[in-house]
């Protein structure tokens, strides 16, 4: 709906207070950056797949949003850095990189809205606390929607939705979920369980 893939049946969407049937898509685009889970990369070097978000963009500028997406120190430690190139579909990467290259492409942009669509499902856990941190530094005065199973994804948000069939069936912020009691709370022991598990075994 966001997108303006999907017409709004009902209701109406406000973005930054001018409905969204009201912005032209070319206008709209430039407005909101999105990251899926199957995040995208074009044959070609890092530098040449985050200038696609901004053609103009300076080395200062690319090497923000590295830092932003926590991928700055990996591109420096090779040997082609910038120019590296990332082989057909990013071959060359591995999930979690690749993952962070389309962060870093969005992010240059400095989208007024900002969608991770489930973004960080290929990251360890060390690796999103540090993209988390560097969003809720730098889009203060912005708005990120974040899509998320792992709940540690989300657990710093304004506001949690939790969607079932659609529906939200639980709302607020993440001590306000926990006292709830409910399917949110109920999750997020059963995670923080199995992380726990997975550090032992590690």
């Amino acid at each position: 709906l966001l997108l303006k893939q999907r017409k709004v049946d009902s209701g109406e969407i406000l973005l930054n207070g001018i409905n969204l049937n009201d912005i032209p898509f070319d206008v709209l685009t430039k407005k909101i950056g999105f990251i899926n889970h199957n995040a995208y990369v074009f044959n070609g070097t890092i530098e040449e797949n985050i200038r696609m978000g901004k053609n103009d963009a300076s080395l200062e500028e690319i090497y923000d949003a590295l830092k932003k997406a926590n991928l700055y120190e990996f591109v420096m430690t090779l040997p082609n850095k910038l120019k590296t190139n990332v082989g057909e579909g990013g071959s060359l990467l591995s999930g979690g990189q690749k993952q962070r290259i389309s962060i870093a492409r969005a992010l240059i942009v400095e989208p007024e809205l900002l969608i991770l669509d489930d973004a960080l499902s290929a990251v360890d856990a060390k690796t999103e606390e540090a993209i988390l941190s560097n969003l809720k530094e730098t889009r203060q005065e912005k708005t990120t929607i974040i899509t998320a199973h792992r709940l540690s994804s989300v657990m710093h948000a304004k506001e949690i939705l939790v969607l079932d069939e659609g529906k939200i069936i639980e709302r607020g912020t993440h001590q306000e979920l926990l006292a709830q009691k409910g399917w949110y709370q109920r999750m997020w022991e059963k995670q923080q369980l199995e992380a726990k598990i997975e550090g032992s075994e590690s």
